[in-house]
């Protein structure tokens, strides 16, 4: 995706409105892994359901959050080195939530997040910043994720791209200034932060 000035305008004032309480639990969630105590698994899976806002309440299952964490403790994300989303979002949809079944792409997308920190987050203010409509519920399931994971890469290729505009340069390197541990993320992470910020705070002005 090409940025227009709007866009470098949105990320830019973005940067301005991060606070630490928009990134710090991303960074505690990072240095909590690998869990191994009971405790630790407890405390982790409090805080990522907090800042992810994920839960019952939610409308998704006690069974499916108990095997969702189980996969994300394992780190068993990888299949020949990238990221198994397929045989993940199939796994999990087997436990339907209140609604019934669904595939639960932004909860996947944090939970490969979790192990590769240059796999990009997907939901819905990613997809308003790429101007991007996702295939119906009523769409072939396999057809839903061979779409997710181009729409994924096409992130990952963009922000690729980003990384290395001039425009943008500075204002990734502001935010990676507020904390030396955002310094060592990915800046994939970085631009996954600044959009999010831009269509939260609904920055992103029509041309």
């Amino acid at each position: 995706m090409n940025l227009e000035q709007r866009h470098i305008n949105a990320l830019d004032k973005a940067e301005t409105l991060i606070f630490h309480c928009d990134f710090c639990p991303y960074l505690e969630l990072k240095d909590m892994l690998p869990v191994s105590t009971d405790h630790d698994k407890k405390r982790f899976q409090l805080l990522f359901s907090e800042f992810y806002d994920m839960g019952t309440r939610k409308g998704l299952s006690r069974e499916f959050i108990h095997h969702f964490f189980e996969i994300l403790f394992t780190g068993d994300v990888f299949a020949n080195g990238e990221p198994d989303f397929a045989r993940i979002l199939i796994e999990l949809n087997g436990f339907p939530g209140k609604r019934g079944a669904s595939m639960q792409f932004s909860f996947v997308s944090k939970l490969v997040a979790m192990h590769r920190d240059s796999s990009p987050i997907y939901d819905s203010r990613v997809l308003e910043f790429f101007n991007e409509v996702p295939p119906s519920a009523s769409v072939d399931r396999q057809k839903r994720i061979t779409w997710f994971v181009s729409f994924l890469k096409r992130v990952s290729d963009s922000y690729a791209d980003w990384a290395q505009d001039e425009r943008v340069i500075p204002i990734v390197n502001k935010l990676s200034a507020r904390d030396k541990r955002l310094a060592q993320c990915h800046v994939n992470r970085l631009l996954d932060l600044l959009v999010w910020k831009a269509i939260n705070q609904k920055l992103l002005v029509n041309s």
